[in-house]
């Protein structure tokens, strides 16, 4: 057998440029022009001055970016790449920032990555590569850089407090501690709760050099977001991530992204909340929406049911948005899902003001506010001394209902499916973007909209390519 020849002891005669090394069509050099055309004059103000010179801005963001699409998301092998790959070694101009460099930068300057976020939509709209036609909505958990052993109610969390405490005044012996704190009995602490907690304790006991004080305030910062939020549960690891049930029903502390994405997958707007269903957040993204593009009249928008909540079709009707939502059942149908579910199976006499349902009238009874704030009307069947709950926008409901059984809204409806659900499944299986690395909500919004850019300007370039402008 015969095999190509190597050449490792052999010199170059002539060094060659790094950039030689990577190929023409490669997305870096769309990363680069795109990250030199933004504006770093605010950085300029920032750095000026006395004081030990600093990386440019713009180097950290085509690192940022191209670890997006690289899937290398870690700031230390960022770092590294900078001096292991000709791609990373390129977009950092032949300069190693260290990872703290990197890291420092990414979580302080979200107002600038928002802002980057924004240029990407309108770069797709200078090459007229962006289509309006159609805007679909969704939203995605992902699971947060948390530990679900780590989620402890306030009984829990004050155990812990009292078990470092006691670390702190006193050189105690570790089953005189456990003893000391949990006993022989736990009220209000499950089985598994308590086992994670003397984990913890454990960890604690043994690593005598630990700081405690930075223990003690993680344990401080989850009791806070427990009582301001009214919450059961809470991460001590991320205290502002939710337990969230993924639709494989598993449980796991996670944040829940929101993205609007055109008909050829731009996304236009992004976002992300700790709400753990998606009721509340049509009218945030919308709001997203209008502050990065124009949202004509002309545009469609799709979302799936989890939107369906009769104040976002009221905020659509009132703003001029031509919405596509279906209900739960209407949206078991269209799946070819058994039918299990009867909401808005129900008509409703203007005149009488009265909801018919089968065969049985219902009368107006009253107006009740639920604990959550909705306002629900009442309606009362005497015969068969049963009620019926309507929401508030009841009649707006059942004109989206009656809405969505027209061919033509069911076509619209189906654009859903191809705009951002592959967006999301994009973002997730091909980027590798399925946990946060960052910590709270606003550092998660920094990751979020940094994989957004990289989707988009991945798109944008492949669409550039094919039409060759």
């Amino acid at each position: 057998m015969v095999y190509i020849n190597s050449y490792k002891d052999q010199n170059w005669l002539i060094p060659q440029s790094i950039k030689d090394m990577i190929p023409k069509e490669h997305v870096c050099f769309f990363v680069e022009e795109f990250v030199e055309s933004l504006n770093f004059s605010n950085f300029d103000k920032i750095y000026n001055g006395a004081g030990h010179p600093a990386y440019h801005p713009k180097i950290i963001m085509k690192v940022l970016i191209q670890g997006m699409l690289s899937r290398i998301r870690s700031s230390r092998k960022l770092a590294a790449a900078t001096r292991e790959s000709f791609i990373f070694m390129y977009l950092a101009e032949k300069v190693n920032p260290d990872f703290r460099t990197i890291s420092r930068f990414r979580k302080d300057n979200a107002n600038f990555v928002k802002d980057t976020f924004k240029q990407t939509v309108k770069l797709a709209s200078d090459y007229k590569v962006i289509d309006l036609s159609f805007i679909g909505i969704d939203g995605s958990k992902i699971k947060a850089q948390a530990s679900k052993k780590q989620y402890f109610d306030k009984a829990g969390l004050d155990k812990l407090d009292k078990a470092i405490d006691a670390m702190i005044e006193e050189d105690i012996a570790l089953d005189e501690l456990e003893e000391k704190i949990f006993g022989n009995k736990e009220e209000g602490i499950t089985g598994i709760d308590e086992r994670d907690l003397r984990k913890i304790v454990r960890e604690n006991y043994k690593n005598k050099n630990k700081d405690k004080t930075k223990m003690k305030q993680k344990i401080a910062r989850a009791k806070e977001e427990l009582e301001n939020n009214d919450l059961k549960k809470v991460s001590l690891s991320d205290p502002e991530s939710r337990v969230m049930q993924h639709a494989k029903r598993y449980s796991e502390p996670a944040y829940n992204p929101q993205f609007s994405v055109t008909k050829n997958q731009i996304i236009v707007a992004n976002d992300v909340c700790q709400a753990g269903h998606d009721a509340h957040q049509f009218i945030p993204q919308i709001k997203n929406i209008k502050e990065n593009i124009t949202l004509g009249k002309e545009i469609k928008v799709g979302v799936d049911c989890g939107y369906s909540d009769a104040e976002n079709i009221k905020f659509a009707d009132d703003n001029g948005i031509d919405l596509y939502v279906p209900s739960r059942a209407q949206a078991q149908e269209f799946d070819g899902k058994e039918q299990s579910l009867n909401h808005d199976k129900y008509e409703y006499d203007a005149e009488r003001n009265e909801l018919i349902v089968g065969k049985n009238r219902f009368r107006f009874k009253g107006l009740y506010v639920r604990k959550d704030g909705k306002k629900i009307f009442q309606y009362w069947n005497d015969k068969l001394k049963k009620k019926k709950d309507v929401p508030f926008y009841f009649r707006e409901r059942l004109r989206m209902r009656d809405k969505m059984k027209l061919p033509e809204s069911k076509e619209v409806y189906r654009l859903r499916k191809m705009t951002v659900e592959p967006v999301i499944g994009n973002i997730k299986q091909n980027l590798g973007f399925r946990e946060f690395m960052l910590k709270g909500l606003d550092k998660v919004k920094i990751e979020m909209n940094l994989v957004c850019i990289a989707h988009n300007l991945q798109k944008i370039w492949r669409m550039k390519r094919v039409s060759g402008c």
